[in-house]
């Protein structure tokens, strides 16, 4: 475009800069150097040293609130939360989120002292381990199911909770869960460097409508996909909200369509002469309208009007094949497709063991999650008001994975390797063993005695026999 000059934009840009360059070169010293170019030392400089961020994450907020979504049925909170709630009881969802949840929470968690190794580590890792399992009116499994409705809403926040005891010490009293319909909005920090960094959640009572701030210092935070920091994560309901919708819009039509299937669409036929009062039409038409195949289905017509069924078009759809697809891609989008194999009786074990495989991976994804969250939040925390003399560093907080374990497979390695002669049985590797496999342990008066097996006597019996040796 171009002005009534004859000028166009760049071109006045660029005698813009022309000028400009030119009037800084008159107004330097004579032998003066010229200036050096803006480099990323300049900008650098500017910012308060080398190591100093210059850019931003790039979240788009405004007023406390989150303003990256651009689906409407999402873009208020409150209406989210909502459709969240909802999803959940869906029995395709709802097995979904328990078939994730229900093995992360019964695969086992300890505490692990830090890598000095001293007695100061090890007496901190036991007091953690304690102060999780000691909670008032509060289990550390409930807490961790807390967590896991990062995976529902997107994320979850619990406000940590401390009291002193008799022996002087800050123990953990609650990680009491704030409720993802409650927040009211984000307050986020003012200072230029850490604007895009969250401050606390300002909550909402619902029953007295009073404004809470709960700070993000005392409190854990779980995010699930979480992109630019944005606290509100993201859903994994979010992504299943069309398939969802569709198998719900589905199902009422099949519904529909059955009733109707069976005693068609009511027509009613009004005389020719439509000496039938506006009152009566009305009437009909709530008649017709409320009309089930029950044992209360009857209607009272005006004199002269019939009611006679009309059927449906002759095109005919499978809706249930349109449901079943819709349910497979809800189940398919963490892996979880090969709960319905059995069902459907098609598929091959292969097809089910590779996709257990990577539904496996996605658990110890979100176990990895929760684990940084506690690691890195609430145990600096605890910490910070309870020191243990000759302590290196902190301990940690760490989850068995999850799922039952293959005991054939470990068996198969264990035997070809140890016949290969690449590995070496010993006492901690049959301990581990019959734990995994829930046997007795191992007699204290056979330990540090090989493993050697004599021939059975009959085919299929196994007799283990071992020689004490001296090692």
């Amino acid at each position: 475009m171009t002005n009534p000059g004859g000028t166009s934009r760049r071109q006045r840009r660029s005698q813009h800069f022309a000028r400009q360059a030119q009037a800084e070169a008159s107004s330097r010293p004579p032998g003066a150097l010229e200036a050096e170019p803006r480099t990323h030392r300049h900008y650098a400089s500017r910012q308060g040293g080398s190591f100093a961020a210059i850019g931003v994450r790039g979240l788009k907020h405004g007023a406390g609130h989150i303003q990256e979504e651009w689906r409407s049925e999402f873009k208020s909170w409150p209406r989210a939360v909502k459709h969240y709630l909802e999803m959940r009881d869906d029995i395709i969802i709802g097995t979904l989120l328990d078939a994730l949840k229900f093995p992360l929470k019964a695969a086992q968690m300890t505490t692990a002292p830090a890598e000095g190794g001293t007695a100061g580590d090890q007496a901190a890792a036991d007091w953690l381990y304690d102060t999780m399992h000691r909670m008032h009116r509060q289990t550390w499994k409930s807490h961790v199911d807390d967590c896991l409705g990062a995976i529902d809403f997107g994320w979850n926040l619990s406000e940590i909770v401390l009291e002193k005891r008799d022996d002087g010490r800050m123990w953990l009293r609650n990680v009491d869960p704030r409720g993802q319909e409650t927040l009211e909005r984000w307050k986020f920090y003012k200072e230029d460097d850490r604007r895009d960094e969250v401050e606390a959640m300002i909550q909402r009572d619902p029953n007295t409508s009073a404004l809470l701030e709960i700070p993000m210092s005392k409190a854990v935070h779980v995010t699930f996909r979480g992109r630019k920091g944005n606290p509100e994560g993201r859903s994994l309901l979010y992504s299943l909200y069309r398939s969802w919708r569709f198998c719900k819009d589905f199902e009422n039509f099949e519904g529909v369509g059955i009733e109707r299937d069976v005693g068609g669409m009511p027509v009613a036929e009004l005389p020719e002469s439509g000496n039938v009062e506006d009152d009566d039409i009305t009437d009909l038409e709530n008649g017709l309208a409320g009309m089930r195949r029950d044992e209360n289905e009857y209607i009272i017509l005006p004199p002269g009007v019939k009611v006679v069924p009309y059927g449906s078009s002759n095109k005919m759809y499978d809706i249930g094949a349109v449901i079943e697809r819709k349910q497979k891609e809800i189940l398919g989008r963490v892996f979880a497709q090969f709960l319905k194999l059995g069902m459907d009786n098609v598929g091959t074990q292969a097809l089910v063991k590779g996709s257990q495989a990577f539904f496996n991976l996605a658990l110890e994804a979100i176990q990895e999650e929760l684990l940084e969250a506690w690691n890195l939040q609430l145990v600096p925390y605890l910490f910070s008001f309870n020191h243990f003399p000759g302590m290196t560093d902190y301990p940690t907080i760490e989850w068995e994975k999850p799922g039952a374990v293959d005991i054939q497979a470990i068996i198969g390695a264990v035997n070809t390797a140890a016949g290969a002669k690449l590995f070496t049985p010993t006492d901690v590797d049959e301990d581990h063993l019959r734990e995994l496999m829930d046997f007795p342990e191992l007699p204290e008066d056979e330990r540090g005695m090989p493993r050697a097996v004599e021939e059975p006597p009959m085919q299929g019996i196994f007799q283990p026999r071992r020689e004490a040796v001296i090692r």
